[in-house]
């Protein structure tokens, strides 16, 4: 270890007349033992009061032309490391490669020094120190989708240093514990592309995000993949789909049939509905717009289409065949406000432009931070993979899984079925059905998917998931000891015996022990569905007939109208009768 606790306690003792607090000293203390500096000389080069930023010490080394930027979190687990990634991300970035001077003064020793060696420096560096395991970090699907974040802000970089040469932008993790380096490194090339767009329109929202719409030739987005590669769609949920689904074929016929001289490449703009880019900044010159780390939100059928057809036609160069030159496809191009957080911005143009048939808006949220920690969170206390994307758990062979530290392999937690676990235990049992609905308004969506989640014992929530795989058996209990005139309300009353079932599982007294015995694994066992028939029985029977007796409900019984057992209000009432029969609470998982 190359800072102690005890090191940290001499060193808040030694100089508690600078009036820093204790974890200040953990990046004085590292960065003099690194670059062999007194405690003194390293003083400068720490923000003891920059929590805002992200970052809290650099360092310039001429020798190497290195400036490094470090964020340091005196912590072992590599989770705690998200907040200082968002940080520097969102505003810490931008704050330190202004074009104005800063007014705070870490900040603003950190601008003079990158101002003053502008010519020398080849690198930046971006270092997070902690005591944990850099390989957890490493493979943290949440820290690499936020480092992903992180590095498409190199364009703030390359402004500061006007573009004038190759600036390296390079991120890793290291273990205080044991210097090892997490190895995550990225020096990826800042790409920019000059394209003609015929006479775009420009729109401007209150929050000052533009957009621009207009024509541009196919070739350039094109040209895009060849260089970016997978890269190009990081936004867009539909990047992996089949060469060989109904639209990717259609594309690939058009341009076929574009290609051979038997259909007007202008009529592909007529029949396709248009692409969605996403970009850090776009500069206007006449017809011409400069795109700085474009993204494809919406669209990348189009473009894998195309590059397959292209390779496909080996002998063809599209760049100098007139037919695929004069193919125009209509394009939004949205450009954020940097000054803001626009990423809950992205996510919902992102949503709202992939509305397509085949593909739900379940499946547009599987990339969203929430579900990448709902992901890191099952692997790590269950071994169980969640599948954000449906049907990736069969293309894993279990060697992957075991690669993935998935042990348990015979089947995996889905998105969709979780997220109608949610809502069942929350009582909205009317959202169960209509969970489009959930999926595409962001506080429904929020509300499900509940942060405070994350930090419920796994082995509950998958306990409370794997009721669902049982409620024929438990209303089949139920009906074998209700009377017959009540029979065709069960099939009715589905998910109201869900949410029910899963409040007698919460309200019983040996809730926690379930919990250990059955919260494991996803099979599931005689002894726990013989619980749920017990509690079905028990507690469930006697709830539901009240409910069926009661006169505010018996004239839609004899109407044959069951709209009323799908609404949250019976639930509510249903509750209510729990809690006089039964003594219950109304449970969230906690």
């Amino acid at each position: 270890m190359l800072v102690t606790e005890k090191d940290l306690e001499k060193a808040y003792t030694d100089y508690k007349s600078w009036g820093w607090e204790k974890k200040d000293f953990f990046p004085l203390l590292y960065l003099s033992r690194e670059h062999k500096l007194s405690s003194e000389e390293t003083k400068p080069y720490i923000g003891s009061n920059s929590q805002e930023l992200g970052i809290n010490a650099y360092y310039f080394d001429r020798e190497k032309k290195n400036f490094y930027l470090y964020s340091f979190n005196w912590t072992n687990n590599h989770k705690n490391l998200k907040d200082n990634i968002q940080k520097i991300t969102q505003s810490g970035l931008e704050k330190i490669f202004s074009e104005n001077s800063s007014k705070d003064p870490f900040v603003s020793n950190i601008q003079s020094v990158l101002v003053e060696n502008q010519a020398v420096i080849d690198r930046i560096c971006i270092y997070f120190i902690f005591n944990g395991d850099t390989e957890k970090a490493r493979n943290s699907e949440v820290l690499i989708s936020l480092l992903e974040d992180l590095e498409a802000k190199k364009s703030l970089i390359d402004g500061f240093f006007n573009h004038k040469k190759d600036i390296t932008l390079s991120i890793d993790f290291f273990s205080n514990e044991s210097k090892i380096r997490g190895h995550y490194l990225t020096a990826r090339k800042t790409y920019s592309y000059k394209i003609q767009v015929s006479n775009f329109l420009e729109r401007k929202n209150q929050n000052s995000h533009y957009l621009y719409l207009g024509f541009i030739n196919i070739l350039s987005l094109l040209q895009m993949y060849r260089d970016m590669g997978i890269r190009l769609f990081e936004k867009n949920i539909r990047a992996g789909l089949s060469p060989e689904n109904s639209p990717n074929m259609a594309i690939r016929k058009s341009l076929k049939n574009i290609l051979n001289g038997q259909e007007d490449p202008t009529n592909f703009a007529f029949h396709h509905n248009g692409i969605t880019i996403f970009a850090q900044s776009v500069k206007i010159e006449e017809n011409t717009l400069e795109l700085l780390e474009p993204r494809i939100l919406n669209g990348a059928q189009t473009v894998t289409s195309l590059a397959h057809f292209v390779d496909e036609n080996s002998n063809l160069n599209p760049e100098e065949n007139p037919n695929l030159q004069a193919v125009e496809v209509l394009t939004k191009i949205i450009h954020p406000n940097q000054s803001i957080d626009s990423s809950n911005f992205i996510v919902n143009v992102t949503i709202n432009n992939n509305r397509q048939n085949k593909v739900e808006p379940w499946n547009l949220r599987a990339s969203d931070l929430i579900q990448l920690h709902f992901s890191e969170k099952f692997k790590e206390e269950l071994q169980v993979y969640y599948e954000r994307q449906e049907e990736a758990f069969d293309s894993f062979s279990p060697e992957d899984l075991d690669d993935m530290g998935i042990t348990n392999q015979n089947k995996p937690i889905q998105l969709k079925k979780l997220g109608q676990t949610f809502l069942a235990i929350q009582g909205e049992i009317d959202k169960i059905s209509r969970l489009r609905e959930v999926f595409e308004d962001e506080k429904k969506y929020k509300n499900t998917f509940k942060e405070k989640y994350l930090k419920v014992d796994a082995k509950k929530i998958l306990l409370a998931y794997k009721v669902q795989f049982r409620l024929k058996a438990i209303s089949d209990a139920i009906q074998e000891n209700s009377s017959q005139k009540y029979y065709e309300l069960f099939s009715k009353s589905k998910n109201l015996i869900w949410g029910l079932i899963l409040q007698a599982l919460l309200n019983d007294s040996k809730y926690e022990n379930y919990a250990e015995e059955y919260g494991i694994k996803l099979n599931i066992e005689t002894g726990f569905t013989e619980i749920l028939k017990s509690l079905g029985n028990r507690r469930v029977r006697p709830i539901l007939q009240d409910i069926w007796k009661d006169e505010r409900y018996q004239k839609y019984i004899q109407e044959q109208k069951y709209h009323f057992l799908r609404n949250k209000a019976t639930f509510d009432r249903a509750m209510d009768i729990a809690k006089e029969q039964f003594g219950w609470s109304k449970l969230d998982l906690s």
